[in-house]
């Protein structure tokens, strides 16, 4: 029984093994298809998920990603002209500097590899375990020890994402990784990222990035030097740089163990062997760490912003010359916004600007403007603005811009932006400011000179001379001294700087016309205002200049005629040395050789014997310099612009608010000139030979001209003594014989000079040759209405031809006597006063004078009925009597006056009047002023000087011969140097004759006690000097002779 229920029960059993085996296939197949729907359901949420955080990220071309990662803020550099580094530019983040993969020491590579991205060449851009680990540290808040980011992610986050932290950002993150990886390779990728990391702050405090950068920056060497333990500690670093700068004890501790960690990556990936491991560890990186260094900002930020600004503008210009565009059509704000793009790229692009600035030259030149000694002391002063307030400026220093530039280029080899940029940081030497008479030469002379109107010997009127004024109907310029000098050459004219002949000169050419001239020498800051104002001339215009633009002006004139423009950016390169800029030079020929030449000569007598003399306290005189000085109305700017053959300079000295500059510092510019120059020439003969001179074109002869008319001289100015030799442009040597002098008999009346009648007696008329004056001058009333405190009459007066006559008629019989007459002793002179008698035709007055042992003699005449005194200073009795008579303009005298009497109570017997000329008593009608006399007596010429003083007397005070005239040979000429008063109103006569045969000529009239006669002369040549003031010239002094052979 049993063994068939066995046997039955086996089938039951397998099938019921079946039933089990079907059941749970088919489970499984319905959980696996479950699962499968279940994982496409989890899968498209995912992918809608992603799909949504990455729809707003634009699909970015490989030229767009390539400018990202590739070229994102490099450091730029700026060069002197000799290629030395001035220094890096500032850059928006900090240092960076491009690096190629091949240049990367291996050690610092692997390092990133090993602790950055293990597996960096094995996956596309995103590595799956690492985003997992990522992801786990982040859900768990576990401590992040390694990110989960590739080096190509970290890449994509700090070149084209923003540095949120967001699950959109991640993916787009992982999206762009993707995409780069399929565009470049992974050494493109590698040298990217390593161009970018930031690496905290160098050594100086600067921020850095890219590992070029962070290697001179913290090691002070190139990266490709870096060995194991340099390369370990930076790689450390770029995890947290703030926490493991190697430049505080305490973040260097945690550098280490970094450092550490990272070796220990490298060893576990077999990239080092023990023994590397052991000795990178022990290694004491703190030795190694770069020193602070001079940074340009610092040491030189004047230079630096310049090369910036500067660098910036050359790029806009030659952008819009690319496009045709004319500069001049751009509004400001436009070109303004181009130009600060374009200062964006110079600062993180990578440029490097190279410069024309001579780094010896410009150290000449910091140190100059950074001695205190060369400058005078700050100053408090109170301002009022233009709102009408006050505002106290406290403790300003004197400032400084100086520019110097070779003539022949046009390069900048230095300047002088301030005195300490911490104070003010303007660049003095490129903002406008009023430049004084230093524009006299560009807007006045030279104009003049090239339209054939001057030459250096014509006359000039240093008259009064009034001006159209809109506001005031018109104006008086004046000079510096408050005086007039009367006619003069153009080369006096500018040698002492005197305004009144700049400013005829400047109307004379035409404002408009000179200012034309002014801009084709590069002066941008002229406007349309400035075409109506006279006064631009000496310096009133509208905005001024720059140091650098007129610096630049007058070398033209070193130049031979011809304006280089000035430049400081000889080039620029981008970051693969590529050049994007590159200077070239156009030569504009303003003025001929002939009017570039006579314009220096004229400057050298400023130089050598004018207002510049100051510079040769510094330059010796066998440097052949030409310049000019500038200073405004109240001082308030200060100028000095000169040049050698190949060096021109200018320097401006003020305050940044402007206020006028104390007498004591008026040479200031002059000094920084002359200490400048002087050690540029000494230590760079090569940029200006010590003897190099400016060289003579053709065309440029000598010739004698009459120095009143500026014509061939005519007999009558021979006599007269009016003559003056000079160097001429051949073509406008004069053909024309002069015409302007004419012989006369003069009188004065009333202060007013008049052609005297026939009948007027000789001894009230002044006779001789006189010169028509070139412009007649304003009345008496017209310059006192405008200025009280000068003068009326230019101090030649006397010389000049008037054109009127006596305006007086004859009002018949003898005038009356002057009453009231007293005489009074006072130390060596006895000094006459009266009234005047009443008569209108009086024409003056004679005095008489009688001692104990003789009779009454005429000793004096006194040429103006308005003078009542007279100082008799060569009496030699004090026991003296003295009476007056009236005479009128037909020669009638009165009776004596009254006797008035000095040292003695004697009763001084008149002369009987009816004994007429026999005992004395004047005859009315006699009216030759001979004054016949007691036969006692001797009548006394009004001409020899016998009498006594008086402003219109014959026995006036002439001035004394000057003494002691020496003669010199020097490298600009013949130096005359002689000894003569102190008076201010007196002036010197040059005369000069070729030879003992020949006569003399009138060289020039110079108010100073020298003269430089520029000129080649025979041997034997005789100069002599005469004094000049308002009564007369005096006797010659003593005569010298030029020989040449010495």
């Amino acid at each position: 029984m049993s063994n068939n229920h066995t046997s039955s029960s086996e089938p039951t059993k397998k099938k019921r093994r079946r039933s089990r085996s079907r059941m749970f296939w088919i489970i499984f197949q319905i959980v696996f298809v479950l699962g499968l729907m279940g994982a496409a359901v989890a899968g498209g949420i995912v992918t809608g998920y992603v799909a949504a955080l990455v729809k707003d990220e634009p699909v970015r071309s490989k030229e767009e990603l390539e400018n990202k990662i590739f070229t994102n803020y490099l450091t730029g550099f700026a060069y002197y002209n000799d290629g030395s580094l001035i220094g890096q530019l500032r850059a928006e983040e900090g240092d960076r500097r491009l690096v190629k993969k091949a240049d990367v020491s291996p050690y610092l590579i692997n390092a990133i590899i090993a602790t950055e991205d293990k597996t960096y060449y094995h996956h596309s851009g995103v590595s799956l375990q690492s985003t997992m680990r990522g992801a786990i540290q982040e859900i768990t808040n576990q401590p992040v020890v390694t990110g989960g980011s590739t080096i190509t992610q970290q890449l994509v986050k700090n070149t084209i994402l923003s540095a949120e932290v967001s699950h959109t950002r991640k993916a787009r993150e992982i999206f762009t990784a993707i995409r780069i990886e399929r565009m470049f390779s992974k050494d493109q990728i590698l040298e990217a990222y390593m161009n970018e990391i930031y690496f905290g702050k160098n050594a100086n405090g600067s921020n850095v990035y890219g590992v070029q950068a962070a290697a001179k920056g913290i090691f002070g060497k190139d990266v490709k030097e870096l060995g194991l333990a340099e390369g370990s500690y930076l790689a450390g670093m770029i995890q947290n740089p703030g926490a493991y700068s190697p430049f505080r004890a305490e973040s260097y501790q945690r550098g280490k163990e970094r450092q550490k960690m990272v070796l220990d990556r490298m060893l576990e990936n077999g990239y080092i062997t023990q023994t590397q491991y052991d000795g990178a560890i022990a290694g004491d990186l703190k030795a190694q760490l770069a020193k602070p260094t001079q940074q340009a900002y610092r040491e030189v930020p004047f230079l630096m912003m310049e090369i910036e600004d500067r660098a910036a503008r050359q790029l806009v210009d030659a952008d819009l010359l690319e496009k045709g565009r004319d500069k001049s059509t751009i509004g400001r704000n436009e070109y303004r916004q181009l130009v600060e793009e374009k200062r964006r790229d110079i600062l993180r692009k990578g440029y490097k600007i190279h410069t024309t600035i001579d780094k010896s030259v410009y150290d000449i030149m910091q140190a100059v403007a950074t001695d205190p000694k060369n400058f005078g002391k700050n100053r408090t002063y109170t301002i009022r603005r233009s709102n009408g307030k006050t505002e106290k400026i406290e403790n300003a220093l004197e400032e400084v811009g100086a520019m110097l530039i070779h003539n022949k280029t046009g390069a900048i080899l230095g300047m002088i932006g301030g005195r300490d940029f911490t104070v003010e940081q303007t660049n003095h030497a490129t903002v406008p400011r009023q430049p004084g008479s230093a524009m006299k030469p560009l807007a006045a002379y030279a104009p003049a000179f090239e339209l054939g109107l001057l030459q250096p010997a014509s006359p000039i009127d240093d008259a009064p001379v009034l001006l159209a004024d809109g506001q005031n109907g018109s104006h008086l310029p004046k000079n510096w001294n408050n005086k007039w000098q009367g006619m003069m050459s153009a080369r006096e004219a500018l040698r002492m700087s005197w305004n009144i002949p700049a400013i005829k000169t400047y109307l004379k050419v035409g404002i408009p016309t000179a200012l034309e001239y002014v801009k084709k020498m590069g002066i941008t800051t002229l406007v349309d205002a400035d075409n109506y104002a006279a006064t631009g001339v000496i310096g009133g215009l509208t905005y001024g200049t720059t140091v650098e633009e007129i610096t630049n002006a007058y070398g033209t004139f070193a130049n031979h005629g011809s304006f280089v423009d000035a430049y400081l950016i000889d080039r620029i390169e981008d970051s693969t040395g590529k050049v994007i800029y590159r200077h070239e030079t156009k030569p504009v020929q303003v003025y001929s050789e002939q009017t570039a030449y006579l314009i220096t000569d004229m400057m050298r007598s400023v130089v050598n014997n004018g207002t510049g003399t100051h510079i040769r306290k510094y330059v010796p005189r066998k440097v052949d310099v030409a310049g000019k000085t500038g200073t405004t109305n109240n001082s308030n700017d200060l100028y000095f612009v000169g040049y050698t053959p190949e060096l021109s300079m200018g320097v401006w000295v003020g305050f940044d608010e402007p206020y006028p500059m104390p007498d004591a510092d008026k040479y200031v510019p002059m000094v920084v000139w002359g200490k400048v120059m002087k050690d540029v020439i000494a230590k760079h003969p090569n940029l200006s030979a010590p003897d190099s001179s400016f060289k003579k074109p053709a065309g440029i002869v000598s010739a004698t001209v009459d120095s009143k008319s500026g014509l061939l001289p005519s007999e009558l100015s021979k006599e007269a003594g009016h003559l003056i030799t000079d160097i001429f442009n051949s073509k406008f040597v004069p053909k024309k014989v002069d015409d302007t002098h004419q012989k006369a008999r003069v009188i004065t009346y009333n202060g007013e000079r008049y052609l005297a009648k026939e009948g007027t007696p000789e001894d009230f008329v002044t006779e001789g040759v006189f010169y028509r004056s070139p412009d007649p001058l304003p009345t008496k009333e017209q310059i006192q209405a405008k200025n009280s405190r000068v003068s009326t009459q230019p101090p030649d007066w006397e010389q000049r031809l008037p054109d009127k006559e006596d305006p007086r008629t004859e009002a018949g019989g003898a005038p009356s006597s002057p009453s009231g007459v007293t005489a009074t002793g006072s130390g060596k002179q006895i000094t006459l006063s009266w009234q005047s008698a009443k008569e209108p035709d009086l024409v003056g007055y004679r005095i008489y004078r009688a001692d104990m042992q003789n009779g009454f003699v005429k000793v004096a005449t006194v040429k103006d009925p308005a003078e009542l005194t007279f100082a008799d200073t060569t009496a030699i009795h004090r026991d003296l009597g003295y009476y007056v008579t009236s005479v009128d303009i037909a020669g009638h005298e009165s009776q004596p006056s009254a006797i008035a009497s000095v040292g003695s109570t004697q009763t001084w017997q008149l002369p009987d009047p009816n004994q007429g000329t026999e005992t004395g008593i004047p005859n009315p009608m006699d009216n030759n002023g001979n004054g016949q006399t007691d036969p006692g007596g001797t009548a006394t010429d009004p001409t020899d000087g016998s009498g006594g003083t008086n402003t219109n007397t014959d026995s006036a005070s002439l001035p004394a011969a000057p003494k002691s005239l020496s003669i010199k040979n020097t490298p600009n000429g013949w130096q005359l140097k002689w000894k003569g008063s102190s008076s201010s109103e007196q002036m010197y006569n040059v005369y000069f004759s070729p030879d003992s045969a020949s006569g003399y000529l009138l060289l020039g009239t110079v108010s100073s006690t020298s003269f430089t006669h520029a000129a080649e002369v025979p041997n034997g040549s005789n100069y002599y000097i005469t004094a000049v003031n308002s009564y007369g010239e005096s006797p010659h002094s003593n005569i010298v002779t030029a020989n040449t052979s010495e």
